[in-house]
């Protein structure tokens, strides 16, 4: 059985300040919630490609 591919894309965000002010505190705090969203993301689409995977055989043996 062949598992679906899935990756972690991480990009700079260029509204990310990466100085240690004390403003961008906040901004640093809400990093991880936008690394949580985009694994939820991939994670999302590895199910969609394995559900898409499993519906095309089940259409196959039905043809048959």
């Amino acid at each position: 059985m062949e598992s679906p591919k899935a990756g972690i894309v991480i990009k700079e965000n260029p509204l990310y300040d990466n100085s240690d002010s004390a403003s961008s505190k906040s901004k640093k705090e809400a990093h991880p919630d936008v690394m949580s969203v985009m694994m939820a993301d991939i994670t999302a689409e590895a199910v969609m490609a394995e559900m898409e995977r499993k519906i095309n055989f089940l259409i196959k043996v039905v043809e048959e």
